[in-house]
Order: structure tokens, then C-alpha cells, then sequence
């Protein structure tokens, strides 16, 4: 039973990360192509769109938070190892799971304080995007929190073999080492 889901959670794993990294690219395609329309517009025709810099702005928001996401889920986000250094490999287990509790809920208390964030400016109903309030992009923010902060409890409750690194080996992306 073990060896199954092992298996079943590496191979939703991999998946997941395919869809974040093909968004991601996705993404920054559509960022690439609209900053270039645009900046041709503007020197050739001099003409342009009034929204694609709000929009180009709101991408980069979008980018960097579906960025991190997928830093979380593959553990290459920023991490401050120095208890780990010092301390005897032995600890690095147990101390792997208390840092992963600890991010976790500071991820919650993201979550909210994005939460409360959104909400704000949907009172405020100021701006909009694309014809829709701007408080809708902004959800991006509390959601990925949120599922920042799951990511981590799952490392604090699934066994530690279960996320070796050889579990994403291969990835389109991934250097490869040796020969």
C-alpha cells in the first residue's frame, strides 16, 4: 500500500509541476509578445493600447507569485539552512518538518492578510482591468498563499522519502549531470 501511494503521489507531483512550468511559459510568452506589440505600436504607428501596461504590471504580479509557487513545490525557494549546517545530520529530518510548520503558518498568516487586502479593494471597486474589477486579479495572492501553506504541511506529514529529489529527475528544464 505504501509503494503505491508513493508512487501515485510522485506521479501527481510531476504533473502538477508540468502544468505550473507550461503556465509559467505560457505566461511569460504572452507578457513577451504584448510588450513587443506594444512597443511596436508606440514607435511605428504611434499608437497603442492604454491597458497593456496595467496589464503587463498585473502579469508580473501573477508571474511571480505561480513563480514561487512552483519554487515551493519542487523545495527550491529561499531557505536559510544555518541550523542545519550546524547541527548533526541525524536532526536534519526533524528539523526539515518544524521549518516546513513554520513557513506553513506563516503562509496562513499571508493567506489572510492577502485576504483582508483583496477584500479592501473590492469595497474600494476603484480600478479596473480588461472590464473587470482589478480586486479579482489580485486573488492570486491569498490563493497561492494558501496553497503555499498546504505544500508545506504536506512536507511536514508525508515520509521524507517520499520527496527525493530523483522523484522530478528529468524534467524538461532540468540541467542533467554526468553523461
Amino acid at each position: 500500500m505504501t509503494g503505491r501511494t508513493q508512487t501515485a503521489f510522485q506521479t501527481a507531483r510531476r504533473w502538477v509541476d508540468r502544468i505550473e512550468r507550461f503556465g509559467l511559459s505560457v505566461l511569460v510568452a504572452g507578457m513577451v509578445g504584448l510588450a513587443a506589440l506594444q512597443i511596436l505600436m508606440r514607435n511605428v504607428w504611434q499608437s497603442g493600447w492604454s491597458w497593456a501596461g496595467d496589464l503587463l504590471g498585473m502579469g508580473l504580479l501573477w508571474l511571480t507569485m505561480l513563480g514561487a509557487l512552483a519554487a515551493t513545490g519542487l523545495a527550491r525557494h529561499l531557505s536559510i539552512d544555518l541550523a542545519a549546517a550546524l547541527l548533526p545530520r541525524r536532526w536534519a529530518g526533524p528539523l526539515g518538518r518544524v521549518t516546513s510548520l513554520f513557513a506553513a503558518v506563516i503562509c496562513v498568516l499571508l493567506a489572510l492578510a492577502a485576504g483582508r487586502y483583496v477584500g479592501l479593494q473590492r469595497e474600494l471597486d476603484i480600478t479596473r482591468l480588461l472590464g473587470a474589477p482589478a480586486w479579482k486579479y489580485y486573488l492570486v495572492i491569498p490563493v497561492v498563499f494558501w496553497i503555499m501553506a498546504a505544500r508545506f504541511l504536506v512536507r511536514v506529514l508525508i515520509p521524507g522519502t517520499w520527496l527525493a529529489d530523483n522523484a522530478l529527475e528529468g524534467l524538461p528544464g532540468e540541467g542533467r549531470t554526468g553523461s
